[in-house]
């Protein structure tokens, strides 16, 4: 059973990685390059994203099951996030504030948008788009708080209107009302957002593949303090909370979609908010790409294991 998974799984793995490596290549060849791609992901994350987001809140059916897994899955995503500020708070002490944020930062914070939601697509299908559409409102809470902190070298001054007052977190905030009052879109509403939210999951892919294009091979695995952290973000952090979790008696697609959110490589804003906040970009890029690399091995096991429990 456990390798029957691992096999599906690697496989949706490596085709999601298939239309990165388009993007890679478009890059390459100057077709669409990561400039480009830093245009084309406000469209991504302030639009499209958040319409993909919506929709799988009105096209799941109304049930007990779900109300349920709603609010337990924003529980383990929280418990998530906590879990890897506590992990990531006992390491690089040494550093500077700076160079310390970067890492913590790739520690506690998953490509829960751009990999992680087109792979509980590609697994679970609506119902894992449904649960890690709650796991990305709860990482933009601490993202917009702890994470700028740690980032900017615990100097940048926490906006709570950011909290709220953004895209990912906006589009959670209308969906769970409309799921929960069981509003269903007319069809000439709901076909379009289905048209447009499908291209969330290629769109991402192709963009981060962009990402990979100009990163650094051979600086992101000379460091042996990014193999920490990518230790830390891809198995020690979801392992363990994916244990804890089913312990808590937390199963099935719910169990698997909170893995697949836990075990994401780090966030590619991980060098956007670098550079915005003064700190090493350079090192952002390297820690994001290195994980991104691993995961293609990690992910499916921490999957493939989450789905036996």
């Amino acid at each position: 059973m456990f390798f029957e998974n691992l096999k599906t799984i690697a496989l949706q793995v490596v085709m999601l990685y298939i239309i990165a490596g388009i993007g890679f290549a478009a890059d390459k060849f100057g077709v669409f390059t990561r400039d480009d791609s830093k245009r084309v992901i406000n469209l991504l994350f302030n639009i499209i994203l958040p319409i993909a987001v919506i929709r799988s809140f009105v096209s799941i059916e109304y049930s007990p099951k779900y109300v349920r897994g709603l609010f337990i899955a924003f529980l383990c995503a929280a418990a998530t996030h906590l879990f890897g500020i506590a992990v990531s708070a006992l390491t690089f002490k040494k550093r500077s504030l700076l160079e310390r944020g970067v890492f913590h930062y790739g520690t506690v914070f998953s490509n829960a948008a751009f990999l992680a939601l087109p792979l509980a697509e590609s697994i679970i299908g609506a119902e894992g788009v449904f649960y890690c559409s709650v796991y990305i409102g709860v990482f933009n809470i601490f993202a917009f708080t702890y994470g700028i902190y740690e980032i900017s070298g615990r100097k940048a001054k926490i906006n709570f209107k950011k909290i709220f007052l953004n895209p990912g977190s906006i589009s959670v905030i209308i969906g769970v009302p409309l799921f929960l009052l069981k509003v269903k879109l007319p069809h000439i509403i709901d076909y379009p957002m289905e048209l447009a939210g499908g291209i969330n999951s290629p769109l991402a892919m192709i963009i981060f593949g962009t990402f990979l294009a100009n990163s650094n091979f051979k600086n992101i695995f000379m460091k042996k303090e990014i193999f920490f952290v990518s230790f830390l973000r891809l198995v020690f952090i979801p392992l363990v909370m994916t244990l804890l979790f089913r312990l808590c008696g937390v199963t099935g697609n719910l169990l698997t979609a909170m893995a697949v959110s836990a075990c994401a490589p780090t966030a590619t804003n991980t060098a956007m908010y670098a550079a915005k906040y003064d700190n090493d970009a350079g090192l952002g890029s390297e820690v994001a790409a290195q994980s991104s690399v691993l995961s293609v091995v990690t992910m499916p096991v921490v999957v493939a294991v989450s789905s036996v429990l």
